[in-house]
């Protein structure tokens, strides 16, 4: 480059600075045109520089689906070698195409084990050069439909746990699981959550308000290319203990009528109904179970007040009501204290009682039919100082709107101040007196077979005669109602008629009971034979024949080689034939036993080794002609069991 300086005619100090200010000028020129020779010579080495470009660049798929790798060489001229490796140190799970300057890294069915950080390793042949790039493989999975499930059932009042799982979703930690009630969100969980799978767990305290109503678990994952939400939807069945109770009103029964009681409540699990009868101290008896309480016939014991009470596992809930039963007042009972002599001077109590009306107690002779006292359901009055004027007939009279009755009392007081012939014999009524159940008989223990009937019997003496209840008890030593009266009867016997039975006779006055055994037998069924370690045997070998039959009592087995008759007896139904060989070959039979019946099975032992068809023949008619034998045998008397052979 060349720099001419032009003189203009200036000062000598003009061209001193014009001077410097050319020299400036020329020597900036000469740095770029010395920047721009140098990028023309570095352009073209820059331009064939050999280099890399990995597409796509950290890619996100989706668990399933493909994914292909492209790695592109550019500034090579010749043959590029490609290798693939992980920078995490483990297997890629991908197939390898080479094509030129490309190579493609193919990932079919992406799993969790695809994720990775891929390397491109590339080789120019040509230049020896070499060139890597990386990339970041992810991959995620949507949520499937979550699940629902408790700890335990949902009991008003009490705190449960609620699970939602979510199966098979990628990455976890994106997962984001909302617990709705209705539309209303209880909880919203994005952290914390336990994988593999995912769950997530909602503590929650279940009222009245919540039966019926639906709770939601809601699933979802973003990830920003794709997003996805599942949800399921379960309907909440909360336990309840018994409410909203309703019971008969309090009810008016003629006696000699029948009646229904009924009694119904709310709950979950459906509650069940149990009748007492409350008597006059508080005290209780069972009168029935179930929602109705049917009496066919009303009695005096009937009357009452009845409770009725709902339960079920969560609680219970009681209601009462009470039953009137109207008629006729029943005869009324009348005695004397002391029952014995009687003399002037003494004194005496006089009882008149009821459970059915107003009594009024009178002396019909002596004091011309005067009533000494009345009161309701019972009146006494007591004699001093008695005299022969006392003595005669005195009445007990119970009377009600609907009837009465009489009841007599006569006795004499002897005073030695009168004649013979002034005394007046006594005449004593015969006393009835009320009493508690006793001298209960019921039916001894007894066996029956299924299918059979049987009745049971229980009877007792008391005033007034005793109703007689049946429970049957279980294991627990809970009862069920299984009948009411003295006679018992089933007419077909099954399994679950044997265990004891518990008789209840009980009145007014108080109750008795008495227990029995119904054991319940069967012949043998369902028989079944299995041969250990085969039916097949090898020569010395041993053979474990083992039998399983159901039967009451348990039955015994026998085991007949039917070729000449030998007998096995085992008490369990194990057999054991030990050094086999060809002369224990051969078709069994085992019957089954016990005093109910019996049943029998056939099985074929043989040895693994190949019988001559001749002799497999004739041991076959001999075996078969055997077994006729036995068969008419057992046709004329109904049993299998064959003589012992020694």
């Amino acid at each position: 480059m060349t720099c001419i300086n032009i003189n203009m005619g200036k000062g000598q100090t003009s061209m001193s600075q014009g001077f410097y200010k050319r020299r400036a000028t020329c020597n900036f020129s000469k740095q770029i045109m010395t920047a721009f020779a140098l990028w023309m010579v570095l352009l073209p080495i820059a331009a064939s520089k050999f280099v890399l470009n990995l597409t796509p660049k950290d890619p996100m798929a989706r668990v399933g689906d493909s994914l292909v790798l492209t790695c592109k060489a550019s500034g090579c001229a010749g043959d590029v070698m490609f290798t693939w490796a992980s920078l995490l140190d483990r297997s890629l799970y991908g197939k390898t195409e080479t094509n030129g300057t490309v190579s493609l890294q193919i990932f079919n069915q992406l799993g969790i084990r695809h994720i990775n950080k891929v390397l491109c390793k590339a080789t120019c042949t040509t230049k020896g050069e070499k060139a890597q790039t990386s990339t970041k493989v992810n991959v995620y999975a949507l949520p499937k439909d979550p699940t629902i499930s408790r700890s335990d059932l949902l009991t008003e009042g009490q705190e449960s746990n609620l699970t939602c799982t979510v199966p098979d979703v990628y990455p976890a930690e994106r997962l984001i699981i909302e617990w709705l009630l209705g539309d209303e969100v209880l909880l919203k969980q994005d952290e914390h959550l336990e994988v593999e799978p995912v769950t997530s767990v909602l503590k929650y305290r279940p009222t009245a308000q919540n039966i019926g109503q639906n709770v939601t678990c809601r699933a979802t994952l973003d990830i920003g290319i794709d997003k996805r939400t599942r949800e399921t939807v379960a309907s909440m069945t909360v336990q309840y203990s018994p409410r909203n109770i309703t019971i008969s009103e309090n009810t008016q029964v003629n006696i000699g009528d029948s009646f229904t009681l009924t009694c119904r409540a709310e709950g979950n699990p459906e509650p069940t109904v149990l009748w007492r009868k409350l008597d006059q101290d508080g005290r209780s008896v069972v009168a029935g179970e179930g929602a109705t309480l049917l009496v066919e016939e009303a009695s005096w014991s009937h009357g009452g007040e009845y409770e009725c009470v709902a339960h079920n596992v969560v609680g219970n809930r009681t209601a009462h009501m009470t039953v009137n039963v109207q008629g006729p007042p029943e005869k009324p009972v009348i005695y004397r204290s002391p029952s014995g002599e009687l003399k002037a001077g003494d004194s005496v109590t006089i009882t008149c009682q009821s459970e059915s009306g107003r009594v009024a107690l009178r002396q019909l002779t002596g004091s011309q039919g005067a009533e000494l006292q009345s009161n309701q359901g019972h009146t006494s009055i007591t004699v001093q100082s008695l005299t022969a004027t006392d003595s005669g007939l005195y009445e007990c009279q119970a009377t009600n709107p609907y009837g009465k009755q009489t009841s007599f009392l006569n006795f004499t007081v002897l005073d030695e101040l009168y004649t013979e012939n002034q005394r007046t014999t006594e005449t004593i009524t015969s006393m009835t007196v009320q009493y508690s159940p006793r001298n209960i008989t019921i039916s001894e223990n007894t066996q029956v077979n299924i299918g059979d009937s049987f009745t049971l019997t229980c009877r007792a003496e008391g005033n007034p005669e005793p109703t007689v209840l049946w429970r049957k008890l279980d294991q627990d030593g809970r009862s069920v109602v299984a009948g009411e009266g003295a006679t018992l009867l089933v007419e077909e016997a099954s399994w679950s008629h044997g265990g004891e039975y518990e008789c209840v006779a009980h009145n007014v006055v108080g109750n008795r009971t008495a227990h029995m055994t119904v054991n319940v037998r069967a012949p043998p069924t369902n028989l079944s034979v299995e041969v250990f370690p085969s039916a097949e045997f090898e020569k010395g070998q041993n053979v474990t024949i083992r039998s399983w039959a159901v039967g009451v009592p348990t039955p015994s087995a026998t085991l007949v080689r039917l070729r000449d008759g030998v007998e096995l007896h085992s008490s369990d139904g194990t057999f054991h034939l030990v050094h086999l060989g060809p002369e224990h070959a051969g078709l069994y039979l085992l019957n089954v036993t016990n005093v109910v019946g019996h049943q029998s099975l056939d099985k074929s032992v043989n040895p693994k080794t190949v019988i001559i068809p001749a002799v497999c023949f004739v041991s076959m008619t001999a075996a078969a002609a055997t077994l006729m034998r036995f068969l008419r045998r057992a046709k004329n008397t109904s049993s299998y069991e064959l003589a012992m052979t020694v």
